[in-house]
């Protein structure tokens, strides 16, 4: 059975039976098949991220010739620790990370920070964006908490959404923008442009973070407008959802597309998207 590829923080995981001897990575065990169900219902394909670890580098070393060593991977994804003290493992050989988001993973750092990254890419080289939100999935609480490590209960993840959800069904979420809290006010305001869609919604934290996933690609696709690629060869956007789960598992990767962006030709030249992925496959054979 074939699935869209896990490729978020993951993309650049070593398999544990693949690590340099150098590496003291060890991948964490696939959460229950229980859990595993649940997040492939609401995120159809939803894998373990160490799964395809190598995926990504093998594809675009494969079918656009860019070596890994001339890969620069810049994240726009939220700041919870969590994201960074699981299963994340950079080949030594791909560069990065450089961090272009905020709170729930939108690019906060805006096209200031974009042109910061680009200016740090290889001469000739690419550029690899992940740009996700993410989400928690616990054994105790379901969507929207994540059980942590040496915590007894599940705790709120996102917490920048969770909290904008719980101000939102109370009807207290304020669209203000202040100097002492710009980023909460910008998922206010996106969260009250969408009000209807995600109360309406059978499972409203999980609406509300396909909402900030759709509109951090808008963002960032915007953002590469207005910027100058000249010394780069090739732009990889990957965009979805990661999903966290309780401390003792893999996280888990929806990827909802991949676009790769030839700068030479000043165009998107292909576009992975999870459901046209059954008949296409980056895993090598």
């Amino acid at each position: 059975m074939k699935f869209f590829p896990a490729l978020l923080l993951a993309l650049f995981c070593c398999k544990q039976e693949s690590k340099t001897e150098s590496s003291t990575y060890q991948r964490l065990p696939d959460a229950p098949q229980e859990t595993e169900a649940a997040l492939n219902e609401e995120f159809p394909g939803a894998m373990p991220g160490p799964v395809f670890g190598d995926s990504l580098i093998h594809y675009l070393k494969t079918r656009y010739g860019v070596a890994p060593d001339k890969m620069l991977l810049g994240l726009s994804t939220c700041v919870d620790d969590i994201i960074y003290t699981k299963n994340f493992h950079l080949h030594p050989e791909v560069k990065g990370p450089f961090h272009l988001g905020g709170l729930a993973g939108l690019p906060f750092t805006g096209i200031s920070g974009l042109e910061a990254f680009i200016h740090h890419v290889p001469d000739s080289g690419t550029m690899v964006m992940i740009i996700e939100p993410h989400i928690g999935y616990s054994e105790q609480a379901g969507w929207g908490f994540v059980l942590r490590h040496e915590q007894h209960e599940a705790s709120s993840c996102c917490g920048a959404l969770m909290g904008t959800l719980g101000k939102l069904q109370q009807g207290l979420l304020k669209s203000e923008i202040r100097e002492d809290d710009y980023q909460g006010g910008k998922i206010a305001e996106l969260a009250l442009q969408h009000k209807s869609e995600i109360l309406d919604a059978a499972n409203p934290i999980v609406e509300l973070t396909r909402v900030t996933s759709r509109s951090a690609e808008e963002q960032i696709r915007r953002h590469l407008r207005d910027v100058d690629l000249g010394h780069i060869k090739y732009v990889v956007v990957v965009t979805g959802v990661l999903i966290d789960t309780d401390f003792q598992y893999s996280d888990y990767q929806y990827c909802d597309r991949i676009l790769i962006y030839d700068v030479g030709k000043k165009q998107f030249v292909e576009e992975l998207r999870n459901t046209e992925y059954s008949e296409r496959t980056l895993i090598p054979r």
